[in-house]
């Protein structure tokens, strides 16, 4: 910067380290005339006539804010010249968002602990928060466990005897050859039941059991998993090992 002596009108180069010494005033090395530099202060080389600026206008100090251009910088930093400042943004950005992540992890963790506590004080008193299949259709709906296989239905009550005969098996000797027929009164499909063969003597004790499973009364093919249809009739003949003439009466018991 520079300043012009008002008695001789020479000009001379400042800085603000030698106006700061004095406080602006200076003396003119060519006229010995003491003057102040800041009333005649020029940016650049004072060409003749030129007039300093005027006096008593406060000047605005500090960087005027372009809000287009600043945006712009942030874009395209390196052509602002600010890639240092627009660099250290993300970081800043990444530590509050890591900040952010933690809280919510420690708030989260704490909801998780206290409903546990919760779910267990419940439980201890008494008074559950969810009963147990309440917690399970819930996992269910939810997909994070598989449903239960639907519940069979068996009512071995509803299977009833139509008709029976045990008579000795005519091309089998010692053998026994049980006829009978039954039904199921149910009106839904259940498996076959089991069938045990009691035998008694003439005082009602029992001389011999055998048990029967589906597979065994069942003609051959006939699927594993098959059920017996609502009112259907099933006629099956059953062989079994003959105790003699004391067996003289029988009982057919479903399982």
């Amino acid at each position: 910067m520079f300043t012009r002596c008002p008695a001789c009108s020479t000009v001379h180069a400042v800085n603000a380290a030698l106006l700061a010494r004095s406080g602006g005033r200076y003396r003119c090395g060519k006229c010995n005339k003491t003057s102040n530099a800041l009333d005649a202060l020029f940016d650049d080389w004072p060409e003749a006539g030129r007039k300093p600026p005027p006096q008593g206008e406060m000047p605005v100090l500090g960087l005027a804010i372009d809000l287009e251009k600043a945006g712009e910088s942030r874009l395209n930093p390196e052509e602002a010249g600010l890639t240092g400042a627009v660099a250290e943004t993300p970081r800043r950005r990444g530590d509050r968002i890591g900040r952010l992540l933690l809280r919510g992890a420690w708030l989260l963790g704490g909801l998780v602990i206290g409903a546990a506590i919760i779910f267990k004080a419940a439980d201890y008193i008494g008074h559950p928060v969810l009963e147990p299949g309440e917690v399970e259709a819930f996992l269910v709906s939810t997909g994070l466990k598989e449903p239960p296989p639907p519940e069979v239905f068996r009512d071995v009550d509803m299977i009833h005897l139509v008709s029976r005969e045990l008579k000795a098996d005519p091309v089998r000797p010692g053998r026994l050859r049980l006829d009978a027929t039954i039904v199921n009164r149910a009106s839904r499909s259940q498996p076959y039941p089991g069938i045990e063969v009691i035998l008694f003597d003439a005082a009602g004790a029992t001389l011999a059991t055998h048990d029967f499973d589906a597979a065994e009364y069942l003609a051959a093919g006939t699927a594993g998993d098959a059920a017996m249809s609502p009112h259907a009739y099933l006629p099956l003949t059953l062989e079994l090992p003959d105790p003699g003439s004391q067996a003289v009466g029988f009982e057919l018991k479903f399982h």
